[in-house]
């Protein structure tokens, strides 16, 4: 594929570049935040007071640099840094969307001077107005302003703003006053001398109206009175109200349409591209990973080889001398310079990238970022499913439990909430349990026993008690919770049994009475905490040995004496209580001198790799221990005996064929189940064919660790959720903290091992309801490259226990609990603000015919009244009346529509009949 460069693409050659004395000032190795206004040819810097304001007319230079695995803000304050601590740096250029060619072509040059001032360490992001990247918004918390530049000069005059967003509100200063604007998904804001009106589009959400109203306060306008009006009942205002507002917006040119999201559907891996992003396009999965990647080679124009990778990693960029283009099918491009390409090269890189946009013919607004060797941002990284190095970038570090076999410090896993959150352990699991089997419509309780074997064609839920080892109040506060459902689904278990586990589980859970988690896991998927309820001593077996292990006279079934009648081999998991077990595996393909191995057949004997550690091998022993006497076995030291004992499971050619490729296989290593990536397969040995199948809710065939990882977990992500149109959409927040948690909302934390769903106290019914829903639709159709967590966890509100709280770097239990709703704000505002009568509780916002007829798209009388072949598609003909605004709907028929809905059904189509809506 070959370009031309066009007006944003730097020249081959590259000048002697002048460096503008403003960005002089700025400090190459310091902890700093600056920004910069393009107004034609002036380069201006913007005053603090200023930051999070922007003109539509002008471009910006936003430069940030923080230390690494933090995030800067406009808020921070330049420090100065030792040469040694290693910085990240960004640039940032941001478009309006009324900038000239002329601002457009002065930015990238000046680009051009800051990044060679800088010393080309910086990553650059090209942003436009409306698509900003989640890192610009993370460095404004309470969101930004846009203000109309043709207004700049223009005497006061009344104004109209749009407000939308819901972690970043933007407020948009409109052109014009005019209907055109309005939509039923923003709040539009009128400022005029008299009054200020603040119009509540109806499928705003709570938490961006909350944040309209503190924006309007902050807007200083003490002294003008504020009205509050709700979409379709602008007739509610009084009459002096209506005058001032008709004299801008008649009320009979209103219309007002239902609004599509201003964000981007996402159907790839990047969670960059836009603010908010569709996360549930059921073909989008198919697609993760397989953004395209060419090669840039200068031939006189640029020319694109497209790598032939089916699975994209990080790999595939192998030329530290060469440029990479990433093409994430339009929703970004990035492009990868190495670390010994040319000056030039890292400069045209921008160019190059916006020169691709336009041949593909993609959307000018799409995000394009410069990113180099060494340096890639987070963003980047995720982009690939096994770029490991993304691991390193968490800079707290890790503080495990003592590696000694079934060694743990409870008392330490309470006061550390980070501990607790780094190793995800809430305490030592040793307080009560109590387990129940489901397998088709069929639930037992299972005795207590030292060995708890679950067979993977049935579900399992343990009811299990936290139990604190301190008596310290502030401690007890930290650890949070007092009792875990776990859902355990096998691999072999029909939909009929998962969906009766779903059920009685959330059920255990709704019904606690003390503050609670839920966790839901897949085999294979089992956190910490869950295998270290059984301390290292649980056997998964297959579905086949479910009728010997649980019919109905082996209730009080004993594991060592029956056992005896079977012959099975069990592999190893792990080196400890909280990451052990062992899994019924059959056939082998290969044996890794890593791993250990229980066979019983009719002895038990525990094979050790010799590569296994001692921890490993203990692991081992205790289980052979649970099965009867053993015998230990060493690699290379196997007796005849042993090999004709074990013939049917064992024999020396795996072993050796384990030992030739297990340097380049993935394999389970003596931490535990190992992560196993890009296609390699959890079973450990080397094919997809045992008994440890992929989970239902897997997309790619990988499992992930269950162990406490030895290097450091992939950079926790917080997204902020919500239902839309039954789609999930999703906010990324960078640099999270707890003050981002908004009582109003759903989030998910994704911790690479677990993702949590975070309930807020207020969120809508629908989100605190359909929690597994939410978590569901998440990890099927994640926003990023790598494999979501696929093991979910539900907190609530004021009962987070310790592993979600320790991943905020601050935690205050108190935070939250003064929350004030919309609602509460509107009702101190006073009379003033007119209301449709929708309080809460109300007898009119219960009543169902109500709420069915303010949660359809609303249309003028005049799109309703066309002949049936004219209407809209999601009109229904017989039930036009629905569409009306309430307003429309009491002048048109003289009364409410809940009091036309308790009219006789002959006398509401009569009425229907003679306004023509029928």
């Amino acid at each position: 594929m070959e370009l031309t460069k066009e007006t944003e693409v730097r020249p081959d050659t590259i000048p002697d570049l002048k460096v503008d004395a403003t960005f002089r000032k700025v400090p190459k190795h310091a902890i700093s935040f600056a920004l910069w206004k393009i107004d034609e040819d002036r380069l201006e810097a913007v005053a603090r007071p200023q930051y999070g304001t922007f003109y539509d007319s002008c471009a910006y230079i936003i430069y940030a640099a923080n230390l690494v695995g933090h995030y800067a803000t406009h808020e921070t304050i330049t420090r100065e840094q030792k040469p040694n601590v290693p910085l990240e740096r960004y640039i940032h250029y941001w478009l309006g969307s009324q900038v000239s060619e002329q601002n457009r072509s002065n930015v990238v040059h000046k680009i051009q001077e800051l990044d060679s001032y800088l010393g080309n360490v910086a990553s650059i992001y090209r942003e436009s107005q409306h698509h900003e990247s989640a890192r610009f918004l993370s460095y404004f918390k309470n969101g930004y302003d846009v203000l109309c530049g043709a207004l700049l000069n223009a005497p006061q005059q009344t104004r109209l703003f749009q407000l939308y967003g819901r972690k970043w509100l933007r407020a948009i200063e409109l052109s014009s006053v005019d209907w055109t604007h309005f939509n039923s998904d923003y709040i539009m804001v009128l400022l005029m001398e008299a009054m200020t009106f603040v119009w509540i589009g109806r499928s705003s959400a709570a938490i961006e109206r909350r944040s309209a109203l503190a924006w309007v306060q902050r807007q200083q306008r003490k002294d003008v009175p504020l009205c509050v009006v709700d979409d379709g009942y602008e007739q509610s205002m009084s009459a002096e109200q209506k005058e001032l507002w008709n004299k801008v917006l008649p009320l009979q040119q209103r219309r007002v349409y239902q609004a599509h999201h201003t964000g981007s559907d996402y159907d790839s891996s990047n969670s960059s591209s836009s603010s908010s992003s569709n996360i549930s396009n059921g073909s989008s999965k198919n697609d993760a990973n397989k953004f395209r990647i060419y090669k840039c080679n200068q031939r006189g124009r640029l020319h694109l080889d497209q790598l032939d990778v089916g699975m994209p990693s990080k790999d595939d960029l192998s030329d530290a001398n060469g440029v990479y283009l990433l093409d994430n099918f339009g929703q970004s491009v990035w492009l990868w310079v190495g670390a010994q390409a040319t000056q030039a090269d890292a400069l045209t890189a921008m160019g190059n990238g916006r020169a691709f946009v336009k041949k593909k013919k993609y959307a000018n607004s799409t995000l394009v970022v410069r990113v180099l060797e060494g340096r890639e941002p987070v963003e980047f990284k995720r982009l690939f499913g096994n770029w490991l190095t993304v691991w390193q970038d968490n800079t707290r570090g890790h503080k495990p439990v003592s590696t000694k076999f079934g060694k743990l410090d409870a008392v330490l896993l309470g006061e550390r909430p980070k501990m607790a959150a780094d190793t995800q352990l809430v305490d030592d699991g040793r307080g009560e349990r109590i387990v129940y089997r489901i397998c088709g419509d069929e639930l037992e309780e299972l005795p207590a026993a030292k060995a708890m074997v679950f067979t993977t064609n049935a579900s399992y839920v343990v009811n299990y008690t936290v139990q604190c080892a301190t008596v310290v109040p502030a401690d007890l506060a930290s650890v949070g919770i007092k009792c875990i459902i776990y859902q355990w689904n096998g691999s072999e278990a029909s939909a009929e049994t998962i969906a009766k586990a779903d059920s009685y589980a959330m059920a255990s859970f709704e019904s606690l009475k003390e503050p609670g988690m839920f966790v839901q896991l897949y085999e294979f998927d089992e956190t910490p905490h869950f295998l270290q309820l059984f301390g290292g001593k649980l056997i998964i077996m297959r579905g086949q040995r479910s009728e010997l292990l649980h019919s109905n006279n082996n209730l009080n079934w004993d594991f060592k004496t029956n056992i005896m009648l079977e012959t099975f081999l069990l592999k190893i998991y792990g080196d400890a209580s909280y990451n052990g077990k062992a899994v019924e595996e059959h056939p082998l393909s290969s044996i890794s001198s890593k791993d250990c191995y229980a066979i019983k057949t009719n002895h038990v004997w525990v094979w050790c790799g010799q590569s296994s550690t001692g921890d490993a091998r203990e692991m081992a022993k205790s289980v052979g221990a649970l099965l009867g006497e053993s015998s230990l076995v060493l690699e290379g030291k196997e007796s005849k005996e042993f090999w004709q004992s074990v013939s049917m499971y064992f024999n020396q050619t795996l072993v050796i064929n384990g030992q030739s490729c297990s340097s380049s296989t993935t394999s389970s290593s003596s931490s535990g189940a190992g992560s196993m990536c890009n296609g390699s397969n959890g079973n450990g040995n080397g094919n997809g064919n045992g008994t440890g199948n992929i989970s239902p809710t897997l997309s790619n065939n990988c499992y992930l660790n269950t162990t406490v990882p030895i290097k450091p977990r992939p950079p926790v992500q917080l997204f902020l959720v919500w239902w839309e149109q039954r789609h999930l959409r999703c906010e990324e927040i960078l640099g999270f903290e707890q003050q981002d948690l908004s009582a109003d909302c759903t989030y998910i934390l994704d911790t690479g091992t677990l993702a949590y769903v975070w309930l807020g106290e207020h969120a809508v019914r629908q989100e605190r309801e359909r929690y597994t829903t939410v978590a569901t639709s998440y990890v099927q159709n994640a926003p990023f490259g790598r494999r979501a967590a696929t093991a979910l966890a539900v907190v609530r509100q004021h009962a987070e226990p310790n592993v979600f709280k320790g991943f905020f770097e601050t935690w205050d239990n108190k935070l939250g609990k003064g929350f004030v709703s919309y609602e509460q704000i509107r009702q101190q505002l006073g009379t003033i603000a007119p209301s449709n009568g929708l309080k809460e509780g109300s007898a009119l916002l219960l009543n169902n015919n109500q709420k069915d007829f303010d949660g359809h798209k609303k249309y003028p009388l005049p799109v309703l009244v066309q002949e049936m072949d004219m209407l809209p598609p999601e009109i229904n003909p017989l039930r036009r009346e629905v569409h009306l605004t309430h307003d429309d709907f009491v002048s048109v028929f003289k009364m409410s529509f809940y009091e036309f809905d308790e009219l006789p059904k002959w006398k509401k189509q009569e009425l229907k009949k003679l306004y023509k809506l029928f």
